[in-house]
């Protein structure tokens, strides 16, 4: 399991989670807080596993069903993305600005990565009724870490 790298969580985490939940009409949870700065300030593309554990430090009394809530809430405010992968868990980004990812396909670990010439990509027309709203792409391979393990 890759470490949960750090990411400088933005100033105004807590601000714009209680705007997005209060427009949803949801409330601000300490859990809701917690689980939300974790994700915002890793750059690990976490799991919602790994951030139980990091938080349970905190808070003990926080269950894994807790966790995986909040996560499902975060993603339908906007304020964090599921990550595609080829694994059966799922990742997820707090940075929502255009990026791609670099995938190793030995520990699952994801890097963010920018790319001019990809940021150029333009999205597909008449694609059988298939309505595209993005454009991401992953490249997979073998992560530094892997490679040196492998040598």
């Amino acid at each position: 399991m890759p470490a949960m790298r750090p990411r400088t969580p933005p100033d105004d985490v807590l601000e714009r989670l209680t705007a997005h939940c209060r427009e949803s009409g949801m409330k601000v949870t300490p859990q809701r807080i917690a689980v939300y700065r974790a994700v915002a300030g890793s750059c690990a593309h976490p799991t919602p596993d790994e951030v139980f554990h990091e938080v349970r430090a905190d808070m003990p009394s926080l269950s894994l069903a807790t966790v995986y809530k909040t996560f499902d809430c975060l993603v339908e405010l906007g304020l964090i993305a599921r990550v595609a992968n080829d694994g059966s868990t799922h990742r997820y980004d707090a940075n929502l600005e255009p990026h791609h990812h670099l995938v190793c396909g030995s520990c699952d670990s994801i890097t963010d990565f920018t790319d001019a010439g990809l940021s150029r990509l333009r999205l597909p027309r008449n694609l059988d009724g298939f309505a595209p709203e993005k454009v991401s792409v992953q490249v997979i391979g073998t992560c530094e870490d892997c490679q040196d393990d492998l040598r």
